[in-house]
């Protein structure tokens, strides 16, 4: 298996000491490249597909920082965009968010660990954005979406940006509305649970895994399998399944919280999708054992209290899940490794009894 290509990130500051040291920190991580002011980062740009750009709000050539950001917004508007700054307004953060579409700050001054992790999450959901913006693209070429036509002799000019015709469906009130949020939902979410589908799951997983290796840190993977199924699909129907599903998917995005706080992750890298017909797949970055355990605990308990159908009153444990949690990168070393070994320790789990929660390669 051949090593993934090192993220490019390009760092800008006048400061040739605070450029030497941000180099240093980051270079083992990442390919770097150096600019000591806007115009001498406005040509790396113009050479290099990059991942992420760091950049300092003082660089002294009458271009702030949250000016060069802008310009990389519309030059290469999938890489991330970090602002370093010493300011702590909140008119300053607007401003760079709203102007320049800055992603991520960091505020001086700041420690090693600090600028790698905030790089590597800036580069880690430029990531995952890129992937979505790819599984659009790939669903509107399918259904057939083209380029709109230049009128018949006539040819757009070099400038203009070609503007992409989407189908569109009647309103409420009889107007037509675009279906660009519902091709986009299409493209990588499940249609039943709303949940992200298999697909992008393994997309996202693959973009943590490297995030993970890069940043030095756990990855749990968390896989959740409704006990009896299909045996339940065939006493109560497929409705009552469906509805089952979509009742389950919503306790798993609900509890995916922070044990302490149990604040609602805003983690975009932490995602539940659905893994397979009635299995969850649960992918919780930068976390330990205990808090994945934690998890899948609350969620087990929160499936065996249900009372489904609602209203029906039904007994405690009529519907249960059992779930399996593989750790990388100890012991699992790859993401084969980490699907395979949740996978069997699942399936063990189940032969010796459902509703229950069991550590990979943990007896």
């Amino acid at each position: 298996m051949s090593e993934p290509v090192a993220a490019k990130v390009l760092v800008v500051e006048d400061n040739r000491t605070m450029l030497a040291l941000m180099q240093y920190y980051l270079s083992k991580d990442f390919t770097v490249f150096l600019a000591r002011s806007a115009e001498e980062a406005l040509e790396v740009l113009q050479r290099e597909q990059l991942h992420a750009v760091v950049s300092d709000q003082n660089l002294g050539d009458g271009l702030m920082g949250v000016d060069l950001l802008k310009r990389v917004s519309e030059l290469q508007p999938h890489a991330a965009r970090i602002l370093v700054t010493a300011s702590q307004k909140l008119e300053d953060a607007q401003k760079a968010i709203n102007e320049a579409r800055v992603n991520h700050f960091l505020t001086k001054p700041f420690t090693e660990q600090e600028l790698k992790n905030t790089v590597g999450q800036a580069v880690h959901n430029a990531a995952l954005v890129a992937i979505r913006d790819k599984m659009v693209q790939e669903l509107k070429e399918q259904l057939g979406l083209r380029p709109a036509k230049p009128a018949a002799g006539r040819s757009p000019p070099s400038s203009t940006r070609i503007k992409t015709v989407e189908p569109r469906a009647p309103d409420a009130k009889g107007g037509n509305q675009p279906l660009i949020p519902e091709s986009e939902r299409l493209a990588f979410r499940d249609g039943l649970t709303g949940l992200y589908n298999h697909r992008y799951f393994q997309e996202a997983l693959s973009a943590g895994l490297l995030s993970a290796r890069r940043r030095e840190q756990k990855l749990m993977l968390v896989l959740v399998d409704i006990d009896g199924f299909r045996r339940f699909n065939l006493s109560r129907g497929y409705a009552e399944g469906d509805k089952l599903l979509r009742r389950v998917a919503q306790l798993v995005t609900e509890l995916m919280e922070d044990p302490v706080t149990h604040a609602r992750s805003d983690n975009s890298s932490e995602i539940a999708a659905r893994y397979d017909w009635d299995v969850f797949g649960v992918v919780l970055c930068n976390a330990d054992v205990e808090r994945a355990r934690t998890y899948a605990e609350k969620l087990r308990k929160a499936v065996e209290e249900l009372d489904f159908p609602e209203g029906t009153g039904g007994g405690q444990g009529e519907v249960t899940v059992s779930a399996a949690i593989s750790v990388f990168p100890d012991p699992a070393r790859s993401e084969q490794d980490l699907i395979s070994f949740a996978e069997k320790a699942l399936r063990a789990s189940k032969l010796v009894g459902p509703n229950r929660v069991v550590i990979a390669n943990q007896g």
